[in-house]
């Protein structure tokens, strides 16, 4: 039976990511959708440190008390992001469903460097795009017609220009 990438690369990259707190590598990935854009703009998550376990701070050898997490802030917005600390908090255990986080730090500096924007989506000729568009429009499920519509547009952009070179 075949598996999915997503478990392979998981797999990898556990060690990497609890090395610097980061037992969960989504934070890191959907930091923007957990906090919102507004946020994501001047912060990113840097780790998550947690306290140290002993019997006091486990339940059948599992951890009870929530990390904190280390935020890094562009020079002043912290005293900004202090004021939504208890929404943070909110934001990110309701991402993960439990109390993975019981407070937040912040360290100021610059942000790490974004990777580049996502390319612009291809674009098709008037007839081309109407052409593809009455091709899938008996698709009734509305997502499903877009995104093939979005897949189409890639593959007939890729073959218009290697007819033209």
């Amino acid at each position: 039976m075949a598996t999915h990438l997503q478990k392979h690369v998981r797999d990898a990259t556990r060690k990497a990511f609890e090395r610097y707190g980061f037992a969960y590598a989504e934070i890191l990935a959907r930091w923007r959708e957990i906090v919102g854009a507004d946020v994501a703009a001047f912060c990113a998550p840097e780790r998550i440190r947690w306290p140290r376990v002993n019997a006091a701070s486990t339940v059948g050898g599992r951890r009870k008390l929530g990390g904190t997490l280390v935020i890094r802030v562009t020079d002043g917005r912290v005293v900004e992001l202090q004021h939504d600390t208890a929404r943070i908090i909110d934001r990110v255990n309701t991402y993960y469903g439990y109390e993975a986080i019981t407070g937040i730090s912040f360290v100021n500096g610059p942000l790490p460097a974004q990777s580049s924007p996502a390319p612009r989506p291809p674009r098709l000729d008037a007839h081309e795009e109407r052409k593809l568009r009455s091709s899938l429009g008996h698709i009734e499920d509305e997502q499903l017609r877009h995104a093939l519509i979005k897949l189409g547009r890639g593959a007939l952009s890729r073959g218009a220009g290697k007819k033209g070179g």
